[in-house]
């Protein structure tokens, strides 16, 4: 391709953008004569640059544009939505014609005719939709080419150009002029209606054609007595066309530094290189790093005071070099959000809203590699807020707000990376509908779902193919959408996360590095190995066992840290890596845990040792690794070691592969015996400054509500919740508020109904043996037991549930109510699981031991299953009472079980897999 062409191509791809954006601010912003003038020679420009390289069909496209702009600029036609739609057409007309050009080498053939008429339709003051009889319907004296009625005494141009073309020059001379100087040359005519070039339409009535009147003038001979052209013109007139080209380039570049106007789109001047040089110098500076650290390393330990100064020179001015050598690949994140503002007036046009673009941060600088690769998921995510977040803007008044949405972009740097925030004051995430679509496509259960904060649910939409929309449009519903962001965000080692609250709006944060060639990067080890973690990742670190407050539990087969009142999962890298013995959690030994920011939560990955901090060269994964999902990399260190760099978010998944290997290798018979009869206690205080302990297992969420929130209704407290009303109990007479602080409530939810347990505050998790020392009569307590050193108040949930009434709201249509026997020996068990089950709606009868059940059985009392302590169960099997019945066992150690005659053995502390397992049996109308 011609290296004129290639240059223009560079230079008009620019330029366009810039016009785009520019279009968009003139639109809202019509008295800015600023940006008309900008846009008018710019546009100007392209159309002189594509006369000199000999392609009319681009030329005549900029010409039509350039005179709709002239019409704007001179006032005689006011700006509105559809003038600058066409205007904007005949700018992605020109993309197009430019792309084929790029792509061949050559301007493609093809018929703007119908675009460049409707642009010649709207200068003249008529748009192409207008009717044909209404175009007609002009007045007498009304002139095509001037778009208005002639002015008492004004003659048409049709009829100047008629009036020239019929006169005959006077040519004063010393002699009269021959036959043949005064017969006119011979000119080809283009007649009326037929197609110009030139001007790249048909000629109208009278015209005369480009071609004709260049010939004419050509031809005729000069008049002695006339003053010789202007040098500037001859000048002009005998450049080459290169020397015109360069000319009508730098005029361009002139026209984009001049973009006028605050807060409006700057090209910066620039020199150009092939990003090939910049690549290749990025890979020297690299390779010089490697050995700045290489020599740093072998240094470190002399002491030759001679040497050591030079090398600190070496290091300060590589230091630079790296510095100079990233700012040539640095760009501003503008670029990455020029076409956003054309994407958004779209988008409202298609949608029939009104949206405000406001970016903040445009000259935040980023690595041109990230640049490229975040482009697209910015624009997606843009999209996805007109779309999904904003509402339309009669829903808009209704809800109080203004009528125009606002979409607002924002870029920073923090720290080595760059925080990029998309945020829109619209409707918000739809929590409700959310959950229901995770449900359909199985992501989660309906005990998880319960479980989970809003910001957990929120979290679905970056699943595959997870899509709410109620039908598939060209703008969204394919469910393809987020989850290509979040994976595009990821790969280049970033982070998404989003916070939405109903009815004010979403608020997405990605968080990304400035560049992916060299990164900082913690350096830890594992079994005599080392790997590199980026420091982006990474939170804080964290000593365990000797010297320090910190431990290691296991709970459940998990591993898991108290960090600030917090449980917070970890993985072994020794587990992820199978090498080694992993931490234990002995209290003697010392470890330390790395706490990593995967996907927006904490992860605590434990190794043996932090060694140092190093900036790093990264280096692909070659194709046998890329499906190892725990390394994103590799790089060599200072001492010509090869290492592994690990991934923050491939780790996190490594943690639910940790927790069900520790599950299925079990403990040993005298730590399970330890444990069997422990329990997790949420420790609060509520009517009185004792402390009161809730089994954590029955507890659902833990939530906060502004006090203004909480109604009553029918002498009952209530709360809106989720999309429904969730009656509040207090514990104590009243619910005591304080001003300004929030309202902590104990959410308990089972089968779709949510009942809140209003405290006063909530203190600590606790793990302990629960041995009930007193019972109570007092309503709403179990009994008393010593816990953390301190008499405390053991809730009875099952008697607050009874007083919310949550027992009314039932599942099943049937009159009569499923009987459940529930036989376990420990008291505190059976206080605990009893509520579960008559909130699910079943009619339960506990029992503590073989004397009881024996006295039921002799009384004829039936049921329609079972529920208890396995070797109980197994007893009442072995004396042949109730033979028939389901017998489903529940127990803190499922897998040590013997499951012989039992129809299920289910871990204690998963109720939806209890309530699930007791609806499969109770199908069956058996009743013994």
């Amino acid at each position: 391709m011609d290296d004129l062409i290639s240059e223009f191509l560079m230079e008009t791809a620019e330029s366009l953008d810039v016009i785009d954006s520019e279009l968009v601010r003139f639109e809202n912003n019509p008295e800015d004569r600023a940006i008309l003038d900008n846009i008018f020679r710019l546009l100007h420009t392209i159309k002189g640059t594509c006369g000199f390289l000999g392609l009319p069909r681009l030329e005549a496209v900029a010409h039509a544009g350039e005179t709709l702009l002239g019409k704007f600029r001179d006032g005689e036609l006011s700006v509105t939505p559809p003038m600058v739609t066409l205007v904007l057409q005949a700018i992605d007309q020109i993309k197009v014609v430019l792309d084929s050009l790029e792509q061949s080498g050559v301007e493609p053939a093809g018929d703007d005719a119908e675009l460049i008429a409707r642009l010649e339709d709207a200068a003249m003051g008529r748009l192409a939709e207008q009717p044909a009889e209404e175009a007609q319907q002009q007045p007498e004296n009304w002139d095509s080419d001037l778009g208005r009625e002639l002015r008492p005494g004004e003659v048409s141009l049709a009829d100047l150009e008629a009036a020239f073309n019929g006169a005959e020059a006077e040519v004063e001379t010393g002699a009269e002029p021959s036959a043949a100087d005064a017969a006119p040359a011979p000119v080809e005519h283009i007649g009326v209606g037929e197609f110009d070039p030139d001007l790249g339409r048909e000629l109208r009535p009278g015209e005369v054609s480009a071609a004709e009147l260049e010939a004419a003038f050509a031809d005729a001979e000069a008049d002695p007595a006339v003053a010789p052209p202007a040098v500037a013109e001859v000048i002009t007139k005998d450049m080459s066309r290169e020397e015109a080209l360069q000319t009508a380039m730098a005029e361009l570049k002139g026209a984009d530094e001049q973009v006028a106007g605050e807060g409006g789109v700057k090209v910066m001047a620039t020199v150009r290189v092939g990003v090939d040089v910049l690549e290749a110098l990025m890979t020297t500076v690299s390779e010089l790093v490697l050995t700045r650290n290489q020599l740093m390393q072998t240094v470190r330990g002399l002491e030759d005071d001679d040497l050591k100064g030079p090398l600190q020179r070496l290091s300060a001015v590589t230091g630079e070099l790296q510095d100079g050598v990233m700012k040539t690949r640095m760009q501003p994140i503008g670029d990455a959000w020029r076409k956003l503002p054309r994407i958004i007036r779209d988008v409202s046009t298609d949608l029939g809203k009104k949206i405000e673009l406001v970016m903040d941060g445009n000259e935040t600088e980023l690595d041109r590699q990230v640049l490229e690769l975040i482009k697209d998921p910015l624009t997606h995510m843009v999209r996805n807020s007109a779309d999904h977040g904003l509402e339309m803007p009669a829903d808009r008044l209704k809800a109080g707000k203004s009528e125009k949405g606002t979409i607002k972009l924002s870029a920073y740097h923090e720290g080595g990376h760059i925080i990029i925030a998309i945020s829109d004051d619209g409707m918000g995430l739809n929590t409700a509908r959310i959950g229901e679509k995770a449900l359909e496509k199985g992501l989660t259960t309906h005990d998880e779902l319960e479980r989970m904060t809003d910001q957990q649910i929120h979290r679905f939409i970056f699943a595959p193919g997870f899509s709410t929309a109620e039908k598939v449009t060209n703008l969204s519903g394919r469910g393809v959408g987020m989850d290509v962001v979040r994976t595009n965000i990821e790969q280049i080692g970033g982070v998404i996360d989003v916070t939405s609250t109903a009815g004010k709006g979403s608020h997405f944060s990605i968080k990304i590095p400035l560049t992916l060639a060299i990164v900082s990067a913690l350096i830890v080890g594992c079994d005599e190995q080392r790997f590199a973690i980026p420091q982006l990742a990474v939170r804080e670190l964290v000593r365990v066992g000797a010297g320090s407050e910190h431990t290691v539990e296991n709970l459940n087969g998990a591993r898991v840290m108290r960090l600030r009142d917090r449980l917070m999962p970890l993985v072994d890298l020794h587990d992820v890596l199978g090498v080694g013995e992993a931490y234990n959690g002995n209290k003697d030994e010392t470890g330390f845990v790395v706490v990593l920011d995967a996907g927006g939560r904490n992860v605590g990955l434990v190794v043996d040792n932090v060694l140092d901090t190093e900036e790093i060269v990264v280096k692909p994964l070659s194709d046998s690794l890329r499906g190892v999902h725990a390394y994103s990399g590799a790089t060599i260190l200072g001492d010509g070691s090869v290492i592994m760099i690990l991934d923050p978010n491939g780790l996190a998944g490594e943690i639910v592969t940790a927790m069900e290997e520790d599950a299925s290798e079990g403990v040993g018979s005298a730590k399970a015996a330890e444990m069997a009869n422990t329990q997790r206690l949420l420790l609060v205080r509520a009517g009185g400054a004792e402390p009161k302990a809730v089994p954590l297992a029955l507890v659902t969420r833990l939530e906060e509500f502004d006090p203004s929130t909480i109604e009553s209704t029918n002498g009952r407290l209530v709360v809106q919740y989720r999309g429904r009303l969730m009656p509040i109990v207090p514990i104590g007479s009243e619910i005591r508020t304080v001003e300004g602080q929030r309202q902590p409530v104990l959410v308990f939810a089972e089968n779709h109904t949510s009942i809140g347990l209003a405290v006063d505050e909530i203190v600590d998790v606790v793990e302990e043996r629960v041995d009930l020392q007193m019972s109570s009569d007092k309503p709403g307590v179990i009994g008393s037991a010593i816990i953390k050193g301190k008499a405390t108040d053991v809730v009875d949930i099952a008697w607050y549930l009874d007083q919310s009434r949550a027992g009314n709201i039932q599942r099943r249509s049937s009159n009569r109510r499923r009987r459940i026997l529930l036989v376990d020996a420990d008291a505190f068990a059976r206080r605990m699981i009893a509520p579960l089950l008559a909130a699910a709606g079943y009619d339960v009868t506990p029992t503590g031991g073989m004397h009881e059940v024996l006295a039921i059985a002799e009384a004829g009392e039936k049921f329609d299953a079972m529920v208890g302590d396995p070797s109980a169960l197994s007893r009442i099997r072995q004396e042949g009472l109730w033979p028939d019945l389901p017998t489903l066992a529940v127990t803190d150690w499922p897998e040590d079980a013997q499951a012989e005659g039992l129809t299920a053995v289910l871990p204690r502390s998963d109720r939806g897999a209890l309530i699930a397992a007791l609806d499969s049996v109770s199908q069956e109308e058996k009743v013994a």
